[in-house]
């Protein structure tokens, strides 16, 4: 993937008046196969599909938690009915509660460089409204923070490409921008586009800047040349475009031939490709979307 993306990655949101059938309506997903599994943070309960977890049976006070992981907003846009305009219209309106939106900005055509947004925070050469700021190095590479663990807003850049174990030399840095409660009501209800909305709110929180020896003022500073691209990059994606799920042929390949191979192969010698066949057949298991999907996308391909 090389195209440049503004896109939510998490989003969860809460209700009292709600029962689990209406939030599976409201994301349209009646068709996809839900799992019961245990619940967790006081419920016991809950819903499960593909990163989308609905939590159920807490507290009186507690009602129902709907929590959609970065997997989970993909498979909301891809097999649920994919409109957050609507989505964040019946959160708004219809007495629920957000409590977290993560927006992201994938960079893949190396607007950031980084190496330099980490010497540029160590050196102070930006603004933000946080005073939390912190550069982190791990096995999962390098990982710039503003604003803290708590903080209603939090920003953080980092290496994507390292976090997957993309190939060398991929670029894919990631801007993220984390908001909770009140500052995530106040941004879905800004009705502009993802990247507008996405590109105002981080200028407003935080700017890298060049230092100038004749203003003391570091919010007069200019911007990097760096910062600015970004900001530009993200406001011009005024047409959201959907990434769809993570989830494609290469991934079920993976899974099939690396995990599940030896145990194929064994059935494979038992009974006979027939009979393995028929075997596989009458397996009961119900359909899964996400495998409709691969089939409808490659069906037409000659392997």
């Amino acid at each position: 993937m090389d195209e440049n993306l503004v896109l939510v990655d998490w989003l969860s949101f809460t209700s009292k008046i709600h029962a689990v059938q209406d939030f599976v309506d409201i994301l349209g997903m009646s068709s996809v196969p839900w799992q019961t599994i245990k619940g967790m943070h006081g419920y016991r309960d809950r819903l499960y599909f593909n990163g989308i977890s609905i939590h159920y049976n807490g507290r009186d006070d507690m009602g129902i938690w709907c929590e959609m992981s970065g997997q989970g907003c993909r498979a909301f846009e891809s097999l649920g009915s994919g409109d957050y305009e609507m989505l964040f219209d019946v959160i708004r309106y219809g007495d629920l509660h957000i409590t977290r939106i993560d927006i992201a900005f994938d960079d893949h055509s190396g607007l950031l460089d980084l190496p330099i947004v980490c010497a540029d925070t160590r050196s102070g050469n930006f603004v933000s409204r946080s005073d939390f700021w912190e550069v982190t190095e791990s096995s999962k590479g390098s990982t710039v923070y503003h604003g803290s663990p708590q903080s209603d807003v939090r920003i953080r850049i980092y290496d994507k490409a390292a976090e997957k174990h993309c190939e060398p030399g991929t670029h894919w840095v990631r801007v993220e921008l984390q908001l909770r409660d009140d500052r995530a009501l106040k941004f879905i209800s800004l009705h502009r586009s993802l990247g507008e909305c996405f590109a105002g709110v981080i200028c407003n929180y935080l700017r890298y800047v060049e230092p100038s020896d004749f203003d003391t003022n570091r919010w007069r500073w200019p911007l990097t040349d760096y910062w600015g691209n970004l900001l530009c990059g993200a406001d011009a994606l005024k047409i959201y475009c959907k990434p769809g799920m993570e989830y494609n042929l290469d991934h079920c390949e993976k899974y099939v031939y690396q995990q599940c191979g030896n145990a194929i192969d064994t059935l494979l010698k038992l009974y006979g490709v027939d009979e393995f066949q028929k075997r596989l057949a009458k397996r009961g298991t119900r359909p899964n979307p996400k495998y409709d999907m691969i089939l409808d996308t490659y069906k037409n391909f000659e392997f």
